[in-house]
């Protein structure tokens, strides 16, 4: 074996000259321009370990380039040690660190953030009942060491089963269906459960309809009523069952809310929701014409465009409230051009000024209600035309556009005209006519209604010649 060693590199030579230069010197590798470490900051917890970088180097021509070694390192090992091979970070303490990585001679940094470990999640509150068509915010708090609290964490949020309640991004939960869910909440590897019970809404409250608290029933005739099942929040609740009495069956009866009137009086009907809440209004039973009949209110003011509700009642002698049902009523305005009014007792403004408004029940009339209209007021003053110039001793026209606060354009308005200054350009208070005085600019003011807008008008120098 050794007598054959000097000869060795000779064989080699013999072999690449046979295999025509076939064996040539490695070329030298293109050179590292840049190094780029990606992401810029993350952040750990002590003991926990990131390895998730992203480093790509690149040659002066902008290509990318593989296959090289990689070298790390961390300026504060005390806060955040790394494996300088791989490029793994572990966290020690809390704390910042630099992450370093090189190849070729050119580095990249990045941060390592090590955050304080959540220990827990204490969620308030951790368990409720929740009615339906309500919803409620579960609030979580993340504990750390030594019971300090944490923010700034991301927290995510499920629920056991969705079709009983959902949970929102932010811990509001949301029922669907009766029964029981558990509700999640997950950060630093921790989580809290809320169990979640959907019950059936309770009834705060009954609502009867027609509102009133008198319900005024001809003799031999009915009325009906409907009851509504409420929950504090006023929403009506469906499914409930309601049931109805009356406490003088002999004045009036009531069966499915179908009030009948008895005999002249009254009495107390009553809507009961699963028999726990009631409400009760009067039935009045009256036989009695009509002996006076007012309006409510009584002055109504619109503008123009807008609508009013009058409401007329009917009493008989004795004051009682009559049911208009059945009865001939007649609404009337003397001034149509300035307002009308429907069959129903709604008011319609047409231009500005002043009508009077009465009813009739049964042939009786009620008192006049003065129905006052006012234009709509001026919300806004826009001047054109845009970027208005003017040459000095000429004159420009500027008009100005009234609306009103849903931009609707009003007409007929009256509008005063004034320029900021004068000496540079005069306008008509009323016209609008503004002429040239001197080169400069003013600001040109237009107003309608104690509202105001605002241009600015720009005077420049004749061609030829020189100003008047």
């Amino acid at each position: 074996m050794s007598s054959s060693r000097p000869y060795l590199p000779f064989a080699l030579g013999v072999w690449c000259a046979a295999a025509m230069s076939a064996c040539t010197t490695p070329a030298d590798p293109v050179a590292v321009a840049s190094v780029q470490l990606q992401p810029g900051l993350d952040s750990i917890t002590p003991g926990e370990t990131y390895s998730s970088w992203i480093v790509t180097l690149r040659d002066a021509a902008g290509n990318t380039l593989t296959g090289r070694p990689l070298t790390w390192s961390s300026s504060r090992p005390e806060i955040g040690t790394i494996d300088a091979t791989n490029g793994a970070v572990t966290g020690i303490a809390v704390g910042t660190t630099l992450i370093t990585v090189a190849s070729g001679g050119k580095t990249a940094q990045a941060g390592i953030n090590v955050i304080p470990p959540v220990m827990s999640i204490v969620v308030t509150p951790d368990s409720f009942d929740l009615p339906l068509t309500t919803t409620r915010q579960i609030v979580p708090q993340l504990v750390g060491p030594a019971g300090l609290a944490i923010t700034g964490r991301q927290i995510t949020w499920s629920s056991s089963d969705p079709g009983i309640a959902t949970v929102s991004t932010t811990g509001v939960v949301t029922p669907f269906a009766l029964g029981t869910a558990t509700i999640s909440a997950f950060s630093g590897g921790k989580e809290a459960r809320v169990r979640v019970r959907v019950r059936p809404e309770p009834v705060a409250s009954v609502r009867i309809a027609p509102v009133g608290s008198v319900h005024v029933v001809r003799l031999g005739q009915g009325r009906q009523l409907t009851a509504e099942c409420l929950n504090v929040n006023q929403q009506v609740l469906t499914g409930r069952v309601i049931t109805w009495t009356s406490s003088n069956p002999l004045v009036a009866s009531v069966g499915d809310g179908l009030v009948t009137g008895v005999s002249i009086g009254q009495a107390n009907i009553t809507a009961t929701c699963d028999n726990l809440v009631s409400a009760s209004v009067v039935a009045q039973v009256t036989p009695v014409p009509v002996s006076s009949v007012t309006i409510t209110p009584p002055t109504l003011n619109l503008q123009v465009g807008q609508q009013g509700q009058l409401t007329a009642t009917a009493r008989d002698s004795a004051n009682n409230v009559l049911s208009l049902q059945g009865r001939t009523v007649t609404w009337t305005s003397d001034n149509l051009p300035v307002a009308t009014v429907s069959p129903l007792g709604v008011v319609a403004a047409v231009s500005a000024g002043v009508a009077r408004i009465q009813v009739s029940v049964d042939g009786v009339l009620s008192q006049i209600v003065d129905a006052n209209v006012t234009n709509v007021p001026v919300a806004s003053v826009t001047i054109g035309p845009l970027n208005p110039s003017v040459v000095c001793g000429q004159q420009i026209q500027l008009t100005a556009t009234t609306r009103d606060a849903n931009s609707n354009i009003l007409t007929g308005r009256s509008v005063s005209w004034i320029s900021g200054t004068q000496a540079i350009a005069t306008i008509g208070s009323a016209t609008g006519i503004a002429t040239g005085v001197t080169p400069g600019t003013t600001q040109i003011t237009a107003t309608s209604e104690g509202v105001s807008g605002f241009i600015v008008l720009t005077v420049t120098a004749p061609q030829v010649g020189s100003c008047p």
